[in-house]
């Protein structure tokens, strides 16, 4: 066997480059009744190349914002349906009562009405259609006695309630000598069972407030009450909360004068284009907690969070509202989709899908746990022609990919960062390769996502081995 001995610094020549090209000062020849054999010796280089990069491209998250935009529309409010979906003259609507629990029903073509009032009399019609709203309206209504819900009976109205008005009226003429006041209350129900108070956007703007100055008939009422709510109840409950106590004499001296409710669509009422925002992560060396302490700086202007269970190493990231929308309002993140355009990516922030819909004040849950390993082998291929070829069943893990000739390394690189890389051929491993003459020899690097590999610096030992057929 004769022994051709090759010492390379990759640094002389190929610093920059993805590949080592060694060029022999005189050709390897090989005879008719030779044949040779390559062996790696000895590897070592410094573990320097960032896990998040450009270069690696799976720095990039891209994401895709689809204005939504609010129009006032008050001839779409429901307020108007309802006033006429209960009417008695319309020849549609029914009336029941249920005398045990003190209500009466006004059952209309799209809704119906429950009624709450201890003072129920069975057969008597004693709703007034508060939905009209005039001076004339009288409907009972204290906390301690009454309440009224609205039901949806159209299962294809998906809007959800998003305003109210309503007016307190004074039906004696008693003077006041405090302050009385009323505080609506509104919930919303799926089964009629459970109810859910939907907040009031801004503070005691539902408050009505009657004083000493009141007078017999005076009217207030609060117009236009902003909801927070973006949920399609079935079932929507309206109470009040008063300042004065059931032994109170004057506790029916004030009546419900108006309730009237304004409703959005599900879908918004005009959809801006689509607007794309690419989130660039700095190069650099990451760890889970510095990763994701990036991701939310970067996604924090566009109503996002994300946060990371310290159990599974998942990342959840959330498209939260806080929701402060009135009338006319341009949501511009109203829908937003998460792009991870690499594989690379997707394997770093342990989420599968490329494409990704957030819903509202919902987590996307990470489908595995956050990979920052980026790269875990080093691969060493060569332009050698193997007497048996290297199998190489490996994925592509961005654009760059490509193929990967015969390996004759793979080397553990999941190590810290700035550590030395080290490989020493103790089993003694040769492959024997097809080529006669021999000029020059090509080394490419990758990693095991069939990228090459910008390393700026490598030590290698290899031999070419000469044999006589026996």
């Amino acid at each position: 066997m004769i022994q051709y001995n090759f010492y390379i610094d990759k640094n002389k020549d190929n610093k920059y480059n993805n590949y080592i090209d060694v060029k022999l000062d005189h050709p390897i020849i090989c005879q008719s009744d030779e044949y040779l054999k390559i062996k790696l010796l000895d590897v070592q280089y410094m573990n320097n190349m960032y896990n998040i990069s450009s270069y690696l491209q799976n720095n990039i998250i891209k994401l895709v914002r689809r204005p939504y935009i609010y129009l006032d529309t008050t001839e779409m409010s429901i307020f108007t349906d309802i006033y006429f979906d209960i009417e008695t003259y319309n020849g549609t609507t029914t009336l029941s009562y249920d005398t045990t629990n003190n209500i009466q029903f006004i059952t209309g073509t799209n809704y119906k009405i429950h009624y709450k009032d201890d003072q129920i009399v069975d057969g008597v019609d004693e709703f007034d259609n508060v939905f009209a709203g005039n001076s004339q309206q009288e409907l009972s209504f204290n906390e301690f006695e009454n309440y009224i819900i609205v039901e949806k009976l159209n299962t294809n109205n998906t809007d959800f309630l998003r305003q109210v008005s309503f007016g307190m009226k004074k039906t004696t003429a008693s003077t006041l000598t405090d302050d009385v006041t009323f505080r609506l209350k509104v919930e919303g129900s799926f089964d009629n069972v459970i109810y859910i108070t939907i907040p009031i956007m801004t503070a005691d703007d539902e408050l009505i407030t009657f004083t000493a100055a009141s007078a017999l008939n005076d009217i207030i009422t609060k117009f236009r009450i902003d909801l927070v709510n973006r949920v399609n109840y079935k079932y929507y409950k309206f109470s009040i909360d008063g300042s004065l106590t059931n032994t109170s004499i004057l506790l029916n001296s004030f009546v419900l004068n108006t309730l009237k409710l304004f409703s959005w669509t599900a879908v918004p009422y005009t959809i801006g284009a689509d607007v794309t925002t690419d989130l660039v992560i700095p190069d650099g060396f990451y760890k889970s907690s510095s990763y994701v302490a990036k991701i939310k700086e970067l996604i924090t202007p566009y109503s996002m969070n994300i946060t990371l269970d310290s159990l599974t190493n998942k990342v959840s990231i959330t498209h939260s509202l806080v929701d402060n929308i009135k009338y006319p309002y341009t949501d511009p993140n109203g829908r937003i989709v998460l792009k991870l355009p690499s594989h690379n990516t997707r394997d770093n922030i342990g989420i599968n899908n490329e494409t990704n819909t957030l819903v509202v004040n919902t987590p996307l849950i990470g489908d595995t746990n956050i990979d920052l390993v980026n790269y875990k082998k080093v691969i060493i291929a060569t332009d050698l022609d193997f007497t048996n070829k290297t199998h190489n069943d490996l994925i592509r893990g961005n654009d760059d990919a490509t193929g990967v000739g015969n390996i004759l390394l793979w080397i553990d690189n999941d190590e810290a960062p700035f550590t030395c890389i080290k490989y020493k051929n103790y089993e003694d491993s040769s492959y024997r390769i097809e080529n006669k003459t021999i000029n020059n020899i090509l080394f490419t690097i990758y990693n095991e996502k069939s990228q090459k590999l910008d390393l700026d610096n490598m030590l290698i030992h290899f031999e070419i081995q000469k044999f006589r057929l026996k």
